[in-house]
């Protein structure tokens, strides 16, 4: 039996269609112009807020700018398969009308007070309210959800099913507050911050189960939905993954840009990266898709983000491993900002080409980030990123020692909750050959971590300290390399005061502040150190049988995400460096920062993704990089080319033992370079 379709190599537009534009709406331009974008897949609006064909399940409200007796959606579909464009239908069971609230109030969330939560009553026009559905209600479940997917999915011809705005809102109407009894013993707390943690997850899976299975009892189609990645406070917590696979066959995440919010507040340059990397931490599972929503921000969805941002947000999905996935206001012919229209087709056109060569392609990460969504976590991801450091993510709850066994480190970043269970695992991986990196500023947990960071009992924090440094303590300068001609290496904010065990290495010392905060601009006659050197560690270097620890007891990661200064960077390649042995397998720390490195192994050899982020965002225009160099530890392999798949770039290559150093003539917004071997080309 052949590959599913939803497992090929989809490229998605999703038109979120405005019921105004009903009558504008020509089934056959829809279907040329998801075509002529280079898409594969489209995302329609199908039912919920609105029915976008005749619907007859009582309060399923009907688009009323359909004519009577329209087959508008049949007619797009047909169209949309003629031309070989698979079609999902998108249906939103979040809000309804207010007509249907006044004749079941039960169906809806209620605030503390019982009181609704309706959405655009500001809104100018002739429209209704949308009053917000309880996912623990009527309408969300067996009342209308149930059997209008029952309806669309028998009649419509959809090739799949998405799940739009699934998530429960804050609620305390009589449904949720019996469920919760019935699950917990008690009462639902008024304050969210003390609900049970699994509650709003259970509430979506039960709600979600209700849908899926009505879908799949109809006809065995996908059913697609929204993963969680993380909060930018770092305090959402992970997804579980697990959960989401459970009611979905797909899954998929949007990376917003949203510029509207002011330059103060942009999102992180590598957020749709990460967004990916996220969604392939399940082995064994289809690729996620990367939502990318054309506009600067939905209060300005009708206009489309500058190019050049566009682009490089784009770009990131594929490279990262995920599917694109268009989100477009409008259709072609309504869409107002022709600009961005190009920009998906240009992308579209390289993902077509990528998509051919990666479907066996295996991220070639050395390092195994320990994920728990957290600050440090974000911190830690920002720091690999900017060093173009391959690196891959793991939950506690996934990690397991045939896991750990397929890196050559781990990174335990600060506050990750490192239990008995865990620790005995790095301990038993540690002591196998492998290596763990570990940034610790908190004294909780130190217990089960003290023989793995060589460290005594009693560890003390030192909060939010200014005006220190860093000195490398070592001979063989495992840690110096390009720090040879500074002494100092700037440090602040909390420190972990810890003594080392009699094995363990210093690498670096503390010198303690020189001055209160207030102080250390003037008199320049008082700036001497008054202790210029001390024996308190902030990085250990342990042996542990066969491997090897190294343990930073300040924020490296969180001062390179605030501040960044070069000397941090250097150090923290260093470490991570060194833990390899100098013998990582891709290497790409020449590299600018602004361009991220993606490199792939395969059957055939390496694929390497660069995505070029280069300039002050928003990215107003491409700037062009030439001259990227970066290598890959080949082993004893014999390469027979390399070359760009992309765009016709020049790319040099020379062999200097196991290592082959790549150089890029020029980069302008996206770039695939294949590495091939010898031997995949005589079979």
């Amino acid at each position: 039996m052949g590959q599913k379709w939803w497992n090929e190599d989809l490229r998605i537009i999703q038109y979120n269609l405005q019921v105004q534009d009903t009558e504008k709406m020509i089934p056959k331009e829809i279907a040329q112009g998801v075509k002529g974008m280079g898409g594969n897949a489209v995302v329609l609006n199908a039912g919920g807020i609105y029915a976008w064909y005749e619907t007859r399940v009582p309060f399923h409200h009907r688009n009323e700018y359909l004519r009577s007796g329209s087959d508008l959606i049949c007619e797009i579909i047909r169209c949309c398969h003629e031309e070989g464009i698979h079609v999902i239908g998108r249906f939103d069971f979040s809000k309804t009308d207010d007509v249907v609230y006044l004749q079941h109030p039960e169906w809806f969330v209620q605030d503390p007070e019982g009181n609704p939560v309706c959405y655009g009553g500001g809104r100018m026009g002739t429209w209704s309210l949308l009053m917000s559905t309880c996912t623990n209600g009527g309408y969300r479940n067996e009342e209308v959800a149930a059997p209008v997917l029952r309806e669309a999915v028998s009649m419509l011809g959809l090739d799949g099913v998405f799940f739009n705005a699934p998530h429960m809102e804050k609620c305390y109407c009589e449904n949720c507050r019996r469920k919760y009894r019935e699950n917990y013993g008690r009462e639902l707390p008024e304050d969210q911050e003390a609900w049970h943690p699994d509650w709003a997850r259970q509430c979506l899976k039960d709600n979600i189960m209700v849908q899926y299975r009505a879908v799949k009892e109809t006809r065995d189609i996908p059913v697609i939905l929204y993963y969680g990645t993380y909060r930018k406070d770092g305090k959402g917590g992970p997804e579980d993954l697990d959960a989401r696979y459970a009611t979905a066959d797909l899954i998929c995440t949007e990376a917003q840009d949203i510029l509207s919010a002011g330059k103060e507040d942009l999102p992180e340059l590598w957020k749709p990266s990460l967004n990916m990397r996220l969604g392939q931490c399940l082995g064994g599972k289809p690729r996620p898709f990367g939502i990318i929503h054309s506009c600067p921000g939905m209060d300005w969805r009708h206009t489309g983000l500058p190019a050049a941002e566009y682009e490089f947000w784009m770009s990131q999905i594929p490279a990262s491993g995920g599917r694109l996935w268009h989100s477009l206001t409008g259709f072609d012919a309504t869409i107002t900002d022709k600009r961005l229209l190009r920009s998906v087709k240009r992308i579209n056109t390289g993902a077509e080409i990528s998509g051919g060569l990666m479907r066996e392609a295996v991220f070639a990460a050395d390092i195994l980030l320990l994920w728990d969504a957290g600050i440090s976590c974000l911190n830690a991801v920002d720091a690999m990123m900017r060093c173009h450091i391959p690196f891959d993510l793991c939950d506690g709850a996934h990690a397991a020692p045939e896991v750990l066994r397929k890196y050559r480190t781990v990174f335990l970043p600060d506050g990750f909750d490192a239990d008995e269970r865990l620790c005995s695992m790095l301990l038993s991986y540690v002591e196998a050959g492998g290596s763990l990196y570990v940034e610790k500023t908190e004294a909780g947990g130190i217990k089960e971590l003290r023989e793995l960071l060589g460290i005594g009992e009693h560890p003390a924090r030192g909060k939010g300290i200014s005006a220190a440094y860093g000195v490398l303590e070592e001979e063989d300068g495992s840690l110096s390399d390009r720090l040879w001609e500074t002494l100092y290496i700037p440090v602040k904010g909390d420190v972990l005061y810890v003594k080392k065990n009699d094995g363990a290495k210093i690498r670096m010392t503390l010198v303690p502040p020189f001055a209160p905060a207030d102080g250390v601009g003037a008199p320049p006659e008082r700036a001497s150190l008054p202790v210029s050197r001390t024996r308190i560690p902030l990085i250990l270097d342990n042996t542990v049988g066969k491997g090897r620890v190294v343990s930073c007891f300040f924020g490296l990661s969180g001062l390179i995400r605030q501040i960044g200064l070069e000397d941090w960077k250097i150090l923290f390649e260093n470490c991570l460096s060194y833990l390899a042995d100098g013998k990582g397998e891709a290497e790409a720390r020449e590299l600018p920062e602004g361009v991220f490195f993606y490199p792939y192994r395969t059957p055939e050899g390496y694929l390497v993704h660069l995505v070029n982020g280069i300039g002050e965002r928003p990215l107003r225009s491409c700037q062009p990089c030439h001259g990227l160099c970066f290598g890959l530890r080949v082993g004893q392999r014999d390469v027979e080319s390399v070359d760009c798949v992309l765009e016709d770039i020049k790319v040099q290559w020379r062999r200097d033992g196991e290592m082959l150093t790549i150089t890029l003539e020029c980069l302008h917004v996206w770039q695939l370079i294949r590495i091939k071997w010898r031997e995949a080309m005589e079979e």
